[in-house]
This record gives C-alpha cells, structure tokens and sequence, in this order.
C-alpha cells in the first residue's frame, strides 16, 4: 500500500500564502541569464546556436517532459529502469529542481488548482511580467504546511 504524496488540509489553505523574494532563486536564474546573454554575445556562432537547440530539445522533451512529468511524476507509461533514470536525469539538467522538488512543486500546484479559490502565485491569474517575476525570483509560503 502506498501512501499519498500530498496530505489532504483544509481548501482556504490553497490561498492563504504569501509570495516573498528568494534570493537564492533569484541570484540562480539571473546568473544564468546573465551568462546566457554574455556568452552568446562573446561567442555567437550558428553552430552554437545548432547545439544550444539540440540540447535544450533533449533537456527539455526527453528529460523535463517525458523523464520528470510524464514519467516520474505521473507514471504514465512503462520504460526499462536505464531509459526512466536517464530521463529524469537530463530532466535535472533544466534547473527546476530534482526529483523530490519537482514531485512537491507539481502536486502542490496540482492540488491547489483543484481547490475552489487558489492563490494567484499558482493559478497564474496576474498580469504577465508579475507573474513572470513571482515565479522567477520568488517563492510561495503558504500559511499552513
């Protein structure tokens, strides 16, 4: 018998939370753009254009999509061990997180959203750039864990 991975609590919890700056988060993301802005300025060439579109193809289809959602978190079709431990492998790659946070980033956000009311920070529900900032430099904490 398995036991759930998201704890049941009451819906108001879905929205009682605040979005607070991360700067550990912050000062990940904003170094990796930074060095993807001055590197590709320093050493444009198509060819590493060519290599940046194949790798971000393999870290983002067989590794975050297939790899970490489809099949570790959703456990939606069979593969040998090798092929699911790669995937979620190159899945980590993409910088999101590992496997422990990717699986409680999605099933909060999962739940939340099935939830009556929901907090803006996971409906996604603010205009464009705050939600882009909310979920690039910050963190959600909800009230109750």
């Amino acid at each position: 018998m398995s036991e759930p991975r998201i704890c049941a609590v009451s819906p108001d919890d879905a929205l009682s939370g605040t979005v607070r700056w991360s700067p550990a988060k912050s000062l990940w993301f904003s170094i990796m753009a930074l060095g993807w802005i001055i590197g590709g300025a320093l050493f444009f060439s198509w060819g590493a254009v060519a290599a940046w579109l194949a790798t971000t193809a393999i870290t983002l289809c067989f590794g975050h999509s297939l790899g970490m959602h489809r099949k570790l978190i959703h456990d939606s079709f069979a593969c040998p061990d090798w092929m699911e431990q790669a995937g979620v492998w190159l899945g980590t790659l993409v910088g999101l997180g590992g496997p422990i946070t990717m699986m409680r980033t999605h099933d909060m956000r999962d739940w939340a959203q099935r939830q009556p009311t929901c907090h803006p920070f996971l409906a996604h529900q603010s205009a464009i750039l705050k939600d882009a900032w909310w979920q690039i430099h910050c963190k959600l904490h909800f009230t109750r864990t």
